[in-house]
């Protein structure tokens, strides 16, 4: 029985060992994985976009806007328009990540104006940065105010007392004999302030309170960000997978050498191969949409129709990522394995999960190479902040380079491989 066990372990590791496709992707996934989730993802942005306009003319204005400037976090965009609407305007064109408004008489006594924090809720991540960065970037401030203002008490009591000092001194001397003044003079010339600190309750001092405004996403929900990635996310798998393996099943179960001796030109085979994922991954996309517009209380605030149509480009494109992969694999189990293999890693450095920022540089660019990472700006700048094609006219044409590229690659690939 062991001899038996041992040989057909053996059949099967020689197997494996003949499918080189499959052998490949067994050592590279595991160390793909290892590398990306140990070392390069991370929920923490480490640096926000942020803009800073003091406009209060004192002191406490300038050290809050100093605080936030130089604290580790921050990366201050310079402002055409440095008001309120001019940070708002360059939210809206993903300039800024954060506002900080510090308006006159800021800080002035207990009524003096807030300063105001405008958070963009569209990007999740910098947003709960951001928020936690307000308490962190203002703890030093509050504690240098409350300094500052008991010094500034201390010196105005201590000068008070002085001067009223003085006057008793004037008052004594002049109540005095002229031949005792001198000596009078003398001794109350060592009556000083006391020099070790006065004993009082200074005031209390202003309380370094912001009023946040969060722009978009204004109770930060997860599913508000997600949900619109999550619509060519579906589109993406479904459209890739069906195609890949369609191809491949016909191949391997000897139907598409039927199909091409039949007058069906290549072309048309491709198109009528192309035509059912298609249709499946535009039901899907709908049914999310609509179901989740519905369940999560989401609102879509861009061009419908221009949304749709930009999204037929990441159609296209996952159209032709499949069947290109259809004539790489050789069997459906090697279709599975390249499909997931393409689709993942698009899916985790896009910046859907994780924020694109929090990676490394080389990762960064890597993801930059992929049609996704170029569609989940589109689907929450066009569903969030209702942006046009010249606020995502970038990677719109980017997206349009690929579903040409790939779509025209695939094809051409497609009919040598029937040839």
């Amino acid at each position: 029985m062991l001899n038996r066990l041992l040989a057909l372990a053996g059949k099967e590791f020689i197997q494996v060992r003949r499918d080189k496709r499959t052998l490949a992707m067994m050592v590279a996934l595991p160390l793909l994985w290892l590398v990306m989730f140990g070392y390069a993802f991370s929920f923490d942005v480490k640096q926000v976009k942020i803009a800073v306009i003091d406009g209060s003319g004192n002191r406490t204005g300038a050290l809050v806007a100093k605080a936030f400037r130089e604290y580790e976090r921050s990366r201050v965009v310079e402002l055409d328009d440095p008001s309120e609407a001019g940070i708002k305007a360059a939210m809206y064109r993903n300039e800024v990540q954060m506002g900080v408004v510090i308006p006159a008489g800021f800080a002035e006594g207990q009524t003096g104006p807030p300063m105001k924090v405008i958070i963009d809720g569209s990007d999740l991540f910098a947003a709960q940065t951001g928020t936690r960065m307000l308490q962190k970037a203002l703890e030093p401030v509050q504690t240098q105010v409350k300094a500052d203002l008991e010094a500034k008490v201390k010196a105005d009591v201590t000068t008070r007392m002085a001067q009223q000092l003085e006057k008793i001194r004037a008052t004594l001397l002049a109540r005095v004999p002229a031949p005792m003044k001198a000596q009078l003079a003398g001794q109350l010339a060592a009556l000083q302030p006391p020099s070790g600190g006065l004993d009082f309750t200074p005031p209390a001092a202003p309380q370094l309170i912001p009023q946040v405004e969060t722009l978009y996403n204004p109770d930060l929900k997860s599913a508000n960000v997600m949900i619109p990635g999550l619509l060519g996310l579906v589109v993406m798998f479904m459209a890739t997978l069906m195609t890949v393996l369609g191809i491949v099943r016909e191949r391997e179960y000897g139907t598409l050498e039927q199909l091409v001796v039949t007058p069906i030109t290549p072309f048309e085979l491709m198109l009528g191969k192309l035509i059912p994922p298609f249709i499946i991954a535009s039901v899907d996309f709908t049914l999310v949409y609509f179901l989740g517009t519905y369940l999560f209380n989401l609102t879509f605030a861009g061009n419908f129709p221009l949304f749709i149509g930009l999204s037929l480009l990441l159609v296209f494109t996952t159209l032709g990522l499949g069947l290109l992969l259809s004539t790489v694999a050789q069997n459906q189990q090697q279709a599975m394995q390249l499909a997931m293999f393409s689709v993942f890693p698009q899916i985790l450095v896009s910046g859907l999960i994780f924020p694109l920022t929090s990676l490394p540089k080389w990762i960064q660019y890597l993801a930059y190479l992929l049609p996704f990472t170029h569609y989940v700006p589109i689907a929450r700048g066009m569903f969030i902040k209702g942006q046009g094609l010249d606020q995502l006219l970038v990677p719109s044409s980017v997206l349009a380079f690929y579903a040409v590229a790939v779509l025209g690659l695939a094809s051409l690939r497609f009919r040598k491989r029937l040839g």
